[in-house]
């Protein structure tokens, strides 16, 4: 008996998750995090209509946007946009949802940030616009679209360093010949006077390094080796 009405709990539990986590638990600011976080579009909609903030923050300074961009969750976004959230408020590290999505590679949120508006070169606390992170992290289709959008390919960091030389010095390929074909320079120098071909060399990346110095034909963007 006892059994059965533990799986009958759990039964339930799992039917309000379903049905959209109607269960009202946490404070409604609390509540609208977990909606973006977990791309629950009618709870979010609910607790805007009960007149919730859409730019609330958590501890760590992230909106619910943020969340729903950490998550690629665009309905989402496009709701708390619709409603006045900021597609450019920064986080305790000066993160933007544009950087967040950037960097975790949330291809469908860059495209419908950068339509929004969103701004290609806000700077974090690092002072790195979310073309460094996804040029680092080799998201290349990120990259793409980021630099589609107007973000500037040549910017340059505290150290002189520009995207090209972030992505060569993690052996980011794909992403170097991306970069390469949308026009970025590889003569630039960094404060130390490195190329990016140079960057790669020291980074043990020596056939990248050849690429980069013309020494060898790149391959197209988004080609993959077998």
């Amino acid at each position: 008996m006892v059994r059965g009405k533990t799986l009958l709990l759990v039964f339930l539990a799992a039917a309000a998750l379903t049905a959209g986590c109607d269960i009202p638990l946490g404070t409604p600011q609390e509540r609208m995090i977990k909606a973006a976080k977990n791309d629950y579009t009618r709870v979010t909609r609910r607790l805007l209509d009960s007149g919730v903030d859409p730019n609330i923050t958590d501890q760590a300074g992230w909106t619910p946007l943020m969340w729903a961009a950490a998550k690629d969750n665009v309905d989402i976004i496009k709701l708390l946009v619709s409603r006045g959230g900021n597609i450019d408020a920064r986080n305790k590290k000066g993160e933007t949802a544009l950087h967040i999505a950037s960097r975790w590679s949330r291809l469908d949120t860059v495209n419908f940030l950068l339509s929004a508006g969103a701004r290609t070169e806000a700077l974090d606390r690092l002072g790195w616009p979310p073309l460094m992170w996804a040029a680092m992290q080799g998201r290349t289709e990120v990259v793409q679209a980021l630099v589609g959008g107007g973000a500037n390919m040549e910017f340059r960091d505290s150290n002189g360093s520009t995207p090209l030389m972030m992505a060569a010095h993690r052996g980011r390929a794909e992403t170097v010949n991306a970069l390469l074909d949308l026009g970025a320079n590889p003569f630039k120098t960094n404060r130390d006077g490195q190329t990016a071909a140079d960057i790669a060399e020291l980074s043990g990346y020596p056939e990248l390094a050849a690429r980069l110095r013309g020494e060898q034909p790149r391959r197209a963007a988004g080609r993959r080796r077998p």
